[in-house]
Parts: structure tokens; C-alpha cells; sequence
């Protein structure tokens, strides 16, 4: 399961770069200005925590997914189906021309110009957690990877490792601006897809059952829940 967890970390690290677009003006635009060097630090603190608790909160959501599939027993075909899908997210900048995502962005802008004046510490970690929401297609990616855990707990620390893996491009925006540059946005973006299939290969192969440890591990079986058996023998008695 490291492996996963190692996977969502490299997934945000990444993924990071093709944020810029969305939660980088928002990230610069944190109401910073007047506060002490180390109060902006806090409060960018506070900022990327709300990030990382609501893809936590969304994680652990698509992990007790993962674990009704798991507890079904289709918790392979699950991982290959994953990795169906990441492959229609190779061009996650296409999907977003459909016009609920739209609204869905809209809206939580909205939110975004209400929140923005309260200048506290409840108000940073409101501004993450709204920010969580945003739609992103490499968020969708790392949810379908949540889905693939096998319980809430994991789906939630998966969903964690990739807020976390975000973080030093989404903390140190002010500071890097003048260094990323078009010509660097444009190589990063050019690589974007070419993860993403790697990520979509990962989860395939992993569903394949072929018995490599870490790549792909022999599923085990959803346990058998002891009570009916612990009942029957009561009965008998």
C-alpha cells in the first residue's frame, strides 16, 4: 500500500505544475499583504491545510467506495477500469468545456469573493477548503486513485499524500512566479499526459493480478464476516 501512497505524493508533485492555471492566481492572490512575514507564513500554512483536510474528507469518501468493491470482490477489476478512465483524463483541460463543471466553478468563485475579506485564520483554512473543491482534472485523477484503496482511512491518507505532494508549488507560489516561466509551463504541460498514462498503466497492471510484489500484488479476498458462523453455532447449541 506504500506504493500507492508514494504514487499519490509524485501524482500532486506533478500535478502541481498544471494547477498554476486554476489554484495559482487564488494562492497568489491569499490576503497576505499587510501581515508580518510570519503571519503570511501561517496563514499560507493555514491555507494549504484546508487544501489537504478537503481532499482528505473526499479521499476517505471514495476509499468506503473502494471497499464495497473490495468487499463484492471486484476490487481488480475496479483497479483496471481506474485505469481506463485516468486515460480519458490524458487532456484534463478538455473536460472542463462541459458546462456543469462550469457552474460548479462559477459558484465556488462566488464563494471564493465572500470568504476572501475575512482576513483570520478560520477565514484561510475556509479559503483551502473551498479550494479543494475547485474542479481539477488531476484531483479527479488521484480520487479515482483513492477509489482503488480499501478503506476510508486509506482512501483518506492517499488523497493526503497528493494534497501534500502540491503544497511546495502551491506554498511557495509568491516566491517562484518570476521563475516559471511560459516556455516552463509549456514543457510541463507537454509531460502532464504522458504521467497520466503512466499512472493509468500503473493502476491496469496492478489490477491484473500477476502476483509482482508492489506493481501488482495477488488481490487477497475480502475476509468472511465471522458473525453468521459464531449465529449458526449458537443455534445449535
Amino acid at each position: 500500500m506504500n506504493i500507492l501512497f508514494s504514487v499519490a505524493f509524485m501524482t500532486g508533485l506533478v500535478g502541481s505544475f498544471h494547477c498554476l492555471g486554476m489554484c495559482g492566481p487564488i494562492a497568489l492572490a491569499l490576503p497576505v499583504g499587510k501581515l508580518s512575514m510570519t503571519q503570511a507564513f501561517i496563514s499560507r500554512l493555514l491555507y494549504n491545510l484546508g487544501r489537504i483536510l478537503m481532499y482528505s474528507v473526499l479521499g476517505a469518501t471514495f476509499g468506503y467506495f473502494g471497499k464495497t468493491m473490495f468487499v463484492a470482490g471486484f476490487q481488480q477489476q475496479l483497479s483496471i477500469l481506474i485505469g481506463i478512465l485516468m486515460m480519458c483524463f490524458m487532456f484534463p483541460n478538455r473536460l472542463f468545456d462541459w458546462s456543469p463543471f462550469q457552474k460548479i466553478t462559477h459558484l465556488l468563485m462566488g464563494t471564493f469573493r465572500k470568504v476572501f475579506p475575512i482576513n483570520s485564520p478560520l477565514g484561510f483554512v475556509l479559503l483551502g477548503l473551498l479550494n479543494g473543491l475547485l474542479p481539477c482534472g488531476f484531483v479527479y485523477i488521484a480520487l479515482a486513485g483513492a477509489s482503488a484503496t480499501t478503506t476510508p482511512i486509506k482512501g483518506a491518507i492517499f488523497m493526503a499524500s497528493f494534497g501534500l505532494g502540491t503544497a511546495p508549488m502551491m506554498f511557495s507560489m509568491g516566491f517562484l512566479q518570476k521563475f516559471i516561466t511560459a516556455n516552463f509551463r509549456q514543457k510541463i504541460n507537454t509531460l502532464l499526459p504522458k504521467y497520466t498514462l503512466f499512472l493509468a498503466l500503473f493502476f491496469i497492471i496492478r489490477g491484473m493480478n500477476l502476483g509482482i510484489p508492489y506493481l501488482s500484488p495477488k488481490f487477497e479476498k475480502a475476509p468472511v464476516s465471522r458473525t453468521i458462523t459464531v449465529c449458526h453455532s449458537i443455534k445449535k447449541d
